[in-house]
């Protein structure tokens, strides 16, 4: 198992395909073989524009949210004003607190590199904690794709770039 926290990226010509990494991550983690800190996903859509999806961050829309819904009830110890208030300051503290807890893999690096994808095209990030490498190996090896992008060392990274590169 390594233990060194690893981001690794996977492009595909097929879009589908990253997900279905995705999904055999998942199952990975479901049989204690890795531990996912963060995934995502970046396409390449064919009019050239990025699309960024993440698996775990809180939107600052969904913190804005339930924020509000908390601040209104707290507010409502204050009557119909307090409500008003307590609703809009809650939504205020709860877009900000998901702005600043985006956790894991950075946006912006992986939009930048987004844009060096082929349009209609993808890429998985995954940012693992704890891993089996031969695990993640065996995994790669079904899947019709290129090593983006790791911050493993040069022997895992070459390990996967070779299990990537078979066909079966």
């Amino acid at each position: 198992m390594s233990t060194e926290p690893t981001l690794i990226a996977v492009k595909f010509r097929e879009p589908l395909m990253a997900q279905e990494l995705l999904l055999a991550f998942a199952r990975l983690a479901k049989n204690d073989l890795v531990d996912i800190e963060d995934a995502a996903m970046v396409a390449k859509e064919a009019d050239g524009k990025i699309r960024l999806r993440q698996t775990r961050d809180v939107m600052p829309g969904q913190g804005a949210a339930s924020g509000g819904w908390v601040g209104a009830l707290v507010g409502i110890i204050g009557g119909p004003l307090g409500m008003l208030a307590g609703g809009a300051l809650g939504a205020a503290a709860g877009g900000l607190f998901a702005k600043l807890r985006d956790v894991g893999i950075d946006d912006d690096q992986m939009k930048e590199m987004g844009e060096q994808l082929d349009r209609d095209s993808a890429a998985l990030f995954v940012l693992l904690n704890d891993y089996d490498v031969t695990a993640v190996a065996m995994e790669l090896r079904r899947f019709d794709g290129e090593l983006f992008y790791s911050t493993a060392d040069e022997a895992i990274s070459q390990r996967f770039r070779d299990e990537l590169a078979v066909t079966i």
